[in-house]
């Protein structure tokens, strides 16, 4: 109880925000979650009509909780992540941001679809705290700390941002603050706990917050240490270095992935970008340019990047706007005038003020993102001032108490309106039957999804391997993309998308990357009209035949030189049971090569049918085709010298079937993931790039790494084990071969033969390929972040346990 009266003012600033921003999820059982944005897109939008309720939010829903489905059921993916962009570094990146306990901990202990309410409580419940105890140790009051950690916590800027990973950053703000300000007073601060709170910031994933707390806490000691004549740097360097190495194995990932992205190359500028003053209205009319949630979003176009809620938002309260002016008159509150001078700093920062931006624009980190994110900095200044301003109140209990309420409760009822609350029906995308059609399919194999159908990084909840991806890819990886579909991706977005009218199906890069089928909206027929425009006759026709019962037809296919990727046979449907079928089998010899039973509905949605032959059969073989009918009565075209018509495909692409919510493709070309070549030869990257319209990836691979050709042959080649960061591969060469593979030649991989360590060869630009001796060996393919790194992190473990442990019992 006594806690509790001492405490009170603090208690109720956090019980009053959190009643009203949970308001609807204890008493209308709505939980805060933005996953109703699945909706907005194919496949769950043939599954239901959601009205979603802000769309702004895309980025938590469609890539970061996907990956917080990992780290709940998917450990394997921590070194390697095979489902986004042909593979990224795994969640164990810091690039991920999931290793951060205010995401790791909720993801874990709770069900997925009360991650995001737990995420909201623990970010402004630890926020509150650190701030609660930093201010205190400014010697505040416990009224005026109360009333400063709640503005400091619950500002706008923070409030709009808890679902992204900046957030990981600003809670810790006030621990970071809270440190320095103790060592500077010269009071023990724990070591385990200074450390722990460097490691978590260190995986906090976004380097543009990290770095802006990390120079506002070196100039607050700065500051200090002018001040008070004292720098007792030598506990706080240990905890610094030891949190960071601690922290080492995901920083090195991220790090290597961001220099490889190449996007710090093309956002060095961006930094200058700046608020116009007319934006200062924002302070005090946070929904001045309207509001996504209430679906009246106007905007400022010259905001430019910062024309959307999220990042416009600069709201503190209006009543801790009124604080700061009378924080001035606080002459006990003795760093007031450096945290007037930050907030005057941020402002400048913010609205453009040279050459204030110019000289910040030039720091480290901050450079690749505009300075109008310096508002993450705001509600620290404004925390402090108001709670310098609220101190002089200290004998006025209800007072103080009072103020701290309406500021919670307004703040509470700003970040209520922004997020959205839905029922728990929609919290979780169902799997709709294209999912579970792909999820059936033999792996390994990678799917190319077109337009915003299965929104690029969702395929991670699903474990379906997507080219596309949100956020991480490599510089080269878009240029190859880009070939492909020159609209794909370009270096100011992180979105890798395609366009079915610029797609080109006939680029072997599709080939060479293993992609076996490409998804499209079931309203659009751009894919379809594709394949009939590159069909030609592969003989002469004559009439139609009916097919009856038990009918059985053969012809013989022969493949010649010319472009042959699947035959088309037209067929039209006339009567059967839905369980009758058109049983059709491609063979050669007594090896079958292909065999489907064609339902009444596969075939009436093209009247056509297809088999592929380019992933069976090369050019002077010959095959068997036969069509059987199973209970079904259908009109098949005759053929003039034999009872089968059929039309040859002359691109890589053939229909496989329609489904409720999707159309699904089929890269008739599709490479196998590992494969041997018969031939390899040597390209720079530019000449890649350009120079391999006709390559058969099938056959042959091209080192882009700067080594010599190597002599090859055909080898058996199978796949005895596929994890997301592990591959068995059987190779039985009966003299010397080259296994190419579409697995990417990044730091994570290690490649063994037989146990033994090899150093793969850069192929095909950014893949990896290795030479096998003759005879039958076992190629591994397995992937570790920050080789190397390890063993640093485990002894900082250690080293700080056992000092923390020294720090607790040796005498004070």
């Amino acid at each position: 109880m006594r806690f509790l009266r001492k405490h009170r003012t603090a208690l109720i600033a956090l019980a009053v925000y959190h009643f009203v921003f949970f308001f609807p999820t204890l008493f209308m059982g709505r939980l805060p979650s933005p996953n109703d944005v699945f909706f907005n897109y194919s496949p769950w939008s043939h599954s239901r009509t959601v009205e979603v309720q802000n769309s702004l939010i895309n980025d938590p829903p469609t890539s970061y909780f996907t990956l917080m489905s990992l780290v709940k059921s998917d450990w394997q993916a921590f070194h390697w992540n095979p489902f986004i962009g042909s593979g990224v570094p795994g969640f164990g990146s810091s690039a991920a941001a999931v290793l951060s306990p205010f995401v790791l901990l909720p993801t874990l202990a709770l069900p997925l679809t009360w991650v995001y309410a737990a995420l909201i409580f623990l970010k402004l419940t630890a926020a509150f705290l650190f701030a609660y105890l930093w201010l205190r140790e400014e010697r505040l009051g416990r009224g005026g700390a109360a009333v400063g950690a709640i503005i400091l916590a619950a500002s706008g800027a923070y409030a709009v941002r808890w679902w992204w990973q900046a957030t990981n950053a600003t809670t810790l703000y006030p621990a970071l603050l809270w440190i320095v300000r103790r060592a500077m007073r010269g009071r023990r601060v724990p070591f385990w706990l200074a450390t722990m709170v460097v490691a978590v910031y260190a995986l906090a994933g976004s380097p543009a917050a990290m770095a802006y707390g990390a120079y506002l806490a070196v100039a607050y000691a700065v500051t200090l240490a002018i001040r008070d004549r004292r720098l007792p740097v030598v506990r706080p360097v240990i905890a610094l270095l030891a949190g960071a190495l601690i922290a080492m194995p995901a920083i090195v990932p991220f790090v290597q992935l961001l220099r490889r992205s190449g996007y710090l190359a093309a956002r060095a500028g961006a930094a200058l970008q700046s608020f116009p003053l007319r934006h200062f209205a924002l302070f005090v009319l946070p929904d001045h340019l309207g509001n996504n949630a209430r679906h009246d979003w106007s905007g400022d176009g010259t905001l430019g990047a910062a024309n959307n809620y999220v990042a416009a938002t600069v709201y503190l309260g209006l009543i801790p706007i009124v604080l700061i002016a009378f924080a001035l008159f606080n002459r006990r509150a003795n760093t007031r005038w450096f945290w007037i001078a930050t907030l005057a700093f941020i402002l400048l920062c913010m609205f453009g003020a040279s050459p204030v931006t110019v000289l910040v624009s030039r720091l480290p980190l901050t450079r690749y993102s505009p300075l109008t994110q310096m508002v993450l900095i705001l509600p620290v200044a404004a925390g402090y001032l108001g709670a310098a301003a609220s101190s002089m109140l200290s004998r006025h209990r209800a007072t103080i108490g009072l103020l701290a309420a309406l500021i919670a409760a307004d703040l509470g009822v700003f970040a209520g309106r922004f997020y959205p609350y839905i029922t728990s029906d929609v919290a979780m995308p169902p799997v709709t039957p294209t999912i579970a059609f792909l999820q059936q399919q033999p792996k390994p194999f990678r799917i190319a999804p077109f337009m915003n159908y299965l929104w690029p990084n969702t395929s991670e909840l699903y474990r379906l391997e997507d080219v596309r991806s949100h956020f991480s890819s490599e510089a080269d990886y878009r240029l190859l993309l880009q070939r492909i579909d020159p609209t794909s991706s370009s270096d100011q977005h992180t979105v890798i998308s395609f366009n079915s009218l610029k797609f080109n199906f006939s680029d072997p890069f599709t080939a060479m990357l293993g992609v076996r089928y490409y998804v499209e909206h079931k309203e659009i027929d751009i894919v379809r009209w594709t394949i009939f425009q590159n069909s030609e006759p592969g003989v002469v026709s004559n009439g139609i035949l009916t097919m009856q019962h038990g009918m059985v037809l053969t012809r013989t296919i022969v493949v010649d030189d010319r472009p042959f990727y699947a035959l088309e046979m037209p067929v039209t449907f006339r009567a059967g049971a839905a369980s009758s079928r058109l049983v059709v089998t491609l063979s050669r010899g007594s090896a079958v090569l292909f065999q489907r039973a064609f339902t009444p509905s596969d075939i009436s949605v093209m009247n056509k049918i297809y088999v592929p032959i380019y992933t069976n059969l090369r050019p002077g073989d010959e095959a068997s085709l036969e069509v059987r009918s199973d209970g079904m009565r259908a009109e098949i075209v005759r053929g003039a010298d034999q009872p089968l018509y059929y039309d040859r495909v002359k691109i890589p692409l053939m229909f496989d079937r329609e489904l409720p919510d999707g159309r699904i493709f089929r890269n008739a070309g599709e490479v196998p993931r590992f494969h041997s070549v018969r031939r390899v030869s040597s390209m720079t990257h530019d000449d890649f790039l350009t120079k391999t319209l006709t390559v058969d990836f099938r056959d042959e691979a091209i080192l882009t790494g700067g080594d010599a050709p190597v002599a090859t042959a055909d080898a058996a080649v199978t796949v005895r084990r596929y994890e997301e960061a592990r591959q068995e591969i059987e190779v039985d060469a009966p003299a010397g071969t080259f296994l190419a593979s579409s697995e990417k030649l990044t730091p994570e991989l290690e490649v063994t033969i037989d146990r033994r360590r090899v150093n793969p060869m850069e192929i095909n630009l950014l893949f990896a390929g290795v030479r096998v001796p003759p005879g039958k060996h076992v190629v591994m393919f397995s992937r570790r972040i920050a080789r190397g790194w390890w063993g640093w992190s485990i002894a900082a473990a250690l080293f700080a346990m056992v000092f923390s442990v020294i720090d607790v019992v040796r005498p004070r």
